[in-house]
């Protein structure tokens, strides 16, 4: 006699994935749709205001194999992501440090915080000519602007997630004859992981979009070089094409981040957190 077997559990969660494709892709089609709706019906290609969805695409294959500027738009990609991955590793590292220092010295909070609520709040456009008189225009000064972006969310954010930690824990640690040290890193780091983590998700974003902003300003290479060349020519493709790169590299990133950092906050699954 056989024994019947327990049906899989895996349909709901491939259910459940199939319809967020779904919906996404029907999110994708009506913006598209929406788009060429508004290019062929006001006919805003004619008078070079806007660029129909099918010539964007024709641009953007274009930028893969006809350099712009001595670069394809392989090569201004490459370019941008090593002045964002330069500025965001140093602010990272940086910023999550001291957010740690500022949640368990609060002698050290006290003395540095009012500055850092003066410079936090001083838009990175605006450290953009400092810069350049500090570093000459290059991948310093826009790595520098990067920096300036990403900063500050990783301190608040690593702050943040030391300071709720329950005291309850902190004590139970220093009966059981765990020093500030073993403390910090046993147990506040690991469980205020992700709120520590959400702050580099910020940071993912901020970094980028102030990065576009001083290449924009300063740059002769990367994707927000691209934009200004579009602008400069009056060619809305090349505009909307090199803004195409900027989001879909951007997500991307951001979603690298989330699956590097998984193994930190896989905990968190006991919780109901969904990974």
């Amino acid at each position: 006699m056989s024994v019947p077997t327990s049906a899989p559990r895996t349909a709901p969660a491939a259910q459940g994935g199939v319809k967020k494709a779904v919906l996404a892709s029907s999110g994708v089609v009506t913006v598209l749709a929406l788009w060429w709706l508004a290019v062929a019906v006001f006919g805003l290609d004619a008078n070079r205001t806007l660029a129909s969805p099918l010539e964007v695409a024709q641009r953007l294959a274009d930028l893969l194999v006809t350099p712009l500027a001595g670069h394809t738009l392989i090569g201004h990609a490459a370019v941008s992501i090593a002045r964002w991955g330069v500025g965001f590793a140093v602010a990272a590292v940086l910023g999550v440090v001291v957010g740690y220092v500022f949640a368990w010295y609060p002698l050290v909070r006290a003395v540095l915080l009012p500055v850092f609520e003066v410079l936090r709040y001083i838009a990175p456009f605006a450290w953009i000519p400092l810069a350049i008189l500090w570093l000459q225009p290059g991948l310093a000064a826009q790595a520098f602007v990067v920096f300036v972006a990403v900063f500050p969310a990783c301190v608040l954010n690593a702050e943040a997630s030391v300071r709720r930690i329950d005291p309850g824990l902190v004590r139970a640690a220093a009966v059981l004859g765990g020093g500030t040290y073993r403390t910090l890193t046993s147990i506040a780091i690991p469980t205020g992981a992700p709120l520590t983590i959400a702050g580099l998700q910020i940071g993912v974003g901020n970094g980028w979009m102030a990065l576009m902003g001083a290449e924009l300003i300063v740059g002769h290479s990367g994707l927000g070089f691209v934009i200004l060349s579009g602008q400069q020519s009056s060619d809305p493709a090349l505009i909307i094409a090199g803004m195409v790169a900027i989001g879909v590299l951007g997500a991307a990133m951001g979603q690298v981040l989330q699956v590097a950092t998984r193994p930190f906050t896989r905990w968190t699954k006991g919780l109901g957190a969904k990974q």
